[in-house]
């Protein structure tokens, strides 16, 4: 008797567990899927409170899906919400370290909320998943030259010259140039630059070289003072 009442309070403690949380997928199963593909088309509008809210949705059924936790992360970060983002971007990065954009966007929100070395670890790993990708890079040459890490910057454009050939490589460099008041250097990278498929990165380099401009004025010293104008003497008249 007692045997079988055991059973049935462990049958019934059973029936109560709650369902299990599915193993972490990078795509949402079919519970998730409407909800992550409102999410992702909210992406491309876009409508990032309707994609935050749709990938929430996504979540709150499947919590480990990584697809669904980028989304909401990239929907956070573009709403500057990069405290909340930290949480399902490192998530997402941590469980599927295979996908780029994980990385990339958890080393943006790393670096939006102050936190510019950790954005570098992060890049770094986007970009040993893709060496060439202007995305990645973008991101660690920005906590780059926060952390006044500017050897470190030209070496890393330097290794991405030898896999892929792209506009930013010039920008980023002439950046770094221009905080290292290396102005001659800045300039010649400018006009390459301005080809870049991505106006931000020249706007960034003017703004840099504008600056360099003004530091190396404000260190010039002062021109010396003319000396003072004297008053012409008239001839003296000859006596008769």
């Amino acid at each position: 008797m007692t045997t079988l009442l055991s059973l049935c309070f462990v049958f019934a403690a059973a029936a109560k567990k709650p369902p299990p949380i599915p193993e972490a997928a990078w795509k949402p199963g079919e519970a998730a899927s409407a909800a992550s593909k409102a999410g992702n088309g909210a992406t491309y509008a876009p409508d990032w409170p309707l994609s935050e809210a749709s990938f929430r949705e996504a979540l709150a059924v499947e919590p480990n899906c990584g697809m669904a936790q980028l989304g909401l992360g990239r929907a956070l970060v573009m709403q500057s919400r990069v405290a909340e983002a930290l949480v399902p971007l490192s998530q997402a990065s941590r469980a599927f370290p295979e996908q780029l954009d994980t990385h990339v966007w958890y080393a943006r929100a790393l670096f939006e909320a102050g936190l510019p070395a950790e954005a570098v670890v992060e890049a770094k790993a986007a970009l040993t998943l893709k060496p060439g990708s202007v995305e990645a890079q973008t991101v660690a040459q920005r906590a780059l030259r926060a952390e006044k890490r500017y050897a470190e910057a030209h070496e890393m454009v330097a290794a991405a010259r030898g896999v892929a050939n792209a506009v930013a490589w010039d920008c980023f460099d002439g950046v770094v140039y221009a905080l290292e008041d290396r102005l001659g250097e800045a300039t010649k990278t400018s006009s390459r630059c301005s080809g870049s498929p991505d106006p931000e990165l020249y706007r960034e380099l003017t703004t840099a070289i504008m600056e360099a401009v003004a530091r190396a004025e404000a260190a010039a010293p002062p021109p010396e003072p003319e000396p003072p104008a004297v008053a012409p003497v008239a001839p003296k008249k000859r006596s008769k």
